[in-house]
């Protein structure tokens, strides 16, 4: 069995809408937001939850699939002025005014007409003067915002007065059940023509989706891990390192940080 080629059923894909996973946690995530941006006024959105639980695929999924124009940030480093403009540019306007108070004031006239979601991810990231420019954009009603930031970190944010002081909803994506963790795993083994491994996997399953916590990232990371494991252990003559149990597997566990010694 060639172990290197099935680990790579499991790495952090480049497209990960390739194969992107729409669990029960997705399906419920995409419904409350679809329900808030059809039936509710313009507002802030914050899409909390654990680092690894796939709030990010979730956000490139739902930019794809929205019949609402969606215009995406992925990594928050840029100043308030830069951040305008590039709105300004999406529409296809010719950016008019050099202060950030000129471009708030044509951005907003620009967009106030349109339904238009912008989304920032790691939003937990974004500067004093960031959340203020986004305060201000909110108040007047042109854009629907959605803030995507880790659940422990998401305190801080929701608690700046910009935000506390203006409607907005808070939705969470949570963990996989160990049922949706385990179609994910067989579907992959289905989809790398590796099925036949799947009664071996499903042996150790437990011990998978106890160490990792059903994060979905950890999950991927542990399996790639331990494929490569077993992959090496043939490669070098430790037999006893061979076959998939809970030794490799623990082993793979410690690498990724996921049982600390």
């Amino acid at each position: 069995m060639d172990y290197q080629l099935l680990a790579k059923l499991f790495e952090e894909e480049k497209n990960p809408l390739e194969h992107f996973y729409k669990n029960h946690n997705v399906v419920q995530t995409e419904s409350k937001m679809l329900q808030i941006l059809q039936n509710s006024h313009k507002q802030l959105l914050f899409l909390i939850g654990e680092a690894g639980v796939g709030k990010s695929a979730f956000l490139n999924y739902f930019a794809t699939v929205s019949t609402i124009d969606t215009i995406k940030f992925d990594v928050p480093f840029f100043e308030p002025v830069d951040f305008v403009k590039t709105l300004i540019a999406k529409s296809g306007t010719e950016i008019e005014g050099h202060s950030l108070v000129e471009l708030i004031e044509q951005v907003s006239r620009i967009y106030k007409e349109r339904e238009t979601v912008v989304i920032v991810d790691e939003a937990q990231l974004l500067s004093h003067s960031m959340i203020e420019t986004i305060r201000i954009l909110a108040d007047s009603k042109a854009f629907w915002f959605v803030l995507a930031m880790h659940k422990h970190e998401s305190q801080k944010l929701l608690n700046e007065p910009q935000f506390t002081s203006r409607p907005h909803k808070v939705l969470e994506m949570g963990k996989l059940s160990f049922d949706e963790a385990k179609g994910f795993v067989h579907n992959n083994l289905k989809r790398g023509d590796f099925e036949y491994i799947w009664p071996t996997v499903e042996k150790n399953f437990k011990i998978f989706y106890k160490l990792s916590r059903g994060n979905f990232r950890d999950l991927k990371k542990l399996l790639h891990t331990t494929f490569l494991l077993i992959n090496f252990a043939l490669q070098s003559g430790k037999k006893k390192f061979s076959s998939l149990d809970k030794r490799v597997i623990t082993m793979a566990a410690i690498e990724n940080g996921l049982i600390h010694v």
